[in-house]
């Protein structure tokens, strides 16, 4: 259960972008598969909640340690998002890395000093005619925000890059522009994106990462208007979930009541999308939670950040005992401990969830905040020090948006299998 990964192929395509050109004016909707990766087929319901903790707990390490960049790290191809596309004239079919933690978007390239092992061929500049080199004059090239680039004046004046990640994959080339290209026959012409000839580390099976963060090399921040929204099914659920990008991330039609977060800047990680969580409810209860708990400190440690990247919903851990205890005293339940249970209708009765946040309360009924399967009933919400992080499991069936012009999180509940 825990262990899945996700495969995007791409049905619609993109608006106009203020850097690149698109073929099409309607924006993206990408259908995201979820499918059981062959490394975890063999596992254990325990065995695969071990290895979803573990990376939750590892992708929050590897957000702390402020490298350039940072990416998942990955057990087993667990709770990746894959998305593939065409790169190029004529296009190569890629497959990558999803990342809402990073903003640069890369392929591994030939000539390949150093390579990655991937499933498709390798991109080769010289047989594409809409590839174009980013000079060293040109401003994105002294762009430091979220990457590591350069100029090599000395070397035909080429703007290089060096991105490194949090499970210790890099990646170094040159930054360049190309045409990007769908299943429908669309295209996105000019697309920033950095061509890897040096590679090592881990990249599930793919050929490179999209960056989804909040930098200006991302793909949301290349679209016109910036933003991208998505709505991830259940993980028990047969049925496909969806993102969408540009015109297409918007949360009009569905029911029940939107509400609105702002995003927080932090300067020392300015790729997350940080929250103000202000409190917690349980049964209608406030918690007497520190306001320190979950607030991001001057020097950029603490806060907390939405991510699509972690299983687990982490809480700093002041917070989360006054939490635990409290589900104790109001049901007798410890979910520092998963339970036994003799049959899935013998699961206990649990209060509501709220999450405050600045302007917008998020609520989780018993099954977004405690899974079940195959008799085991555990809490998808763990305590840790520092860094919060609201996970996946807790964004199921509901249609998240991020606005990077408004600099909003928008969010409704909604039927993911119906998208």
């Amino acid at each position: 259960m825990a262990n899945v990964l996700y495969l995007f192929s791409i049905m619609l395509l993109l608006v106009e972008n203020p850097i690149a050109s698109s073929t099409s004016g309607d924006g993206f909707r990408l259908t995201l598969t979820r499918v059981d990766s062959a490394a975890s087929a063999s596992l254990t319901l325990a065995e695969r909640i071990q290895r979803a903790v573990r990376r939750s707990y590892s992708r929050k390490r590897a957000i702390e340690a402020k490298l350039d960049v940072v990416a998942s790290v990955s057990y087993g191809g667990s709770f990746e998002y894959l998305v593939s596309f065409g790169i190029g004239s004529p296009a190569l079919p890629v497959t990558a890395i999803l990342d809402t933690g990073s903003d640069l978007i890369w392929t591994q390239c030939v000539p390949s000093f150093e390579r990655i092992p991937q499933p498709s061929p390798f991109y080769d500049s010289s047989e594409s005619s809409s590839f174009s080199r980013i000079p060293c004059s040109n401003p994105f090239c002294s762009e430091r925000i979220s990457i590591f680039s350069s100029c090599a004046s000395s070397q035909g004046d080429l703007c290089l890059y060096l991105a490194r990640y949090g499970d210790d994959t890099r990646s170094r080339g040159l930054l360049a522009t190309e045409k990007l290209s769908f299943d429908d026959g669309s295209s996105i012409a000019g697309v920033i994106f950095g061509c890897g000839f040096w590679n090592n580390g881990t990249l599930s099976n793919s050929t490179g990462i999209v960056g989804m963060g909040r930098g200006r090399f991302s793909l949301p921040a290349q679209l016109n208007p910036p933003r991208f929204s998505y709505c991830l099914t259940s993980i028990n659920s047969s049925a496909a979930s969806h993102l969408f990008l540009g015109t297409k991330a918007s949360l009009g039609g569905g029911g029940g009541s939107v509400g609105s977060t702002p995003f927080i800047s932090n300067p020392t990680s300015p790729s997350f999308y940080y929250l103000s969580l202000i409190g917690i409810s349980v049964g209608g209860i406030r918690l007497p939670i520190p306001p320190s708990a979950f607030q991001l400190n001057a020097d950029g440690s603490n806060g907390t950040i939405i991510d699509s990247g972690t299983f687990l919903t982490l809480l700093n851990q002041p917070g989360y005992e006054v939490l635990r205890k409290e589900l104790i005293k109001q049901v007798g339940l410890d979910i520092d401990q998963c339970i036994q249970l003799k049959n899935q209708s013998s699961a206990p009765p649990m209060p509501e969830l709220v999450f405050h946040f600045d302007g917008a309360d998020m609520r989780f009924q018993r099954d977004k905040y405690m899974f079940i399967d195959e008799g085991i009933f555990c809490s998808a919400i763990a305590g840790t020090d520092g860094l919060s992080i609201l996970g996946n499991y807790q964004q199921q069936d509901m249609h998240i948006l991020y606005d990077l012009k408004a600099n909003v999180l928008s969010f409704v509940p909604a039927n993911c299998d119906r998208f």
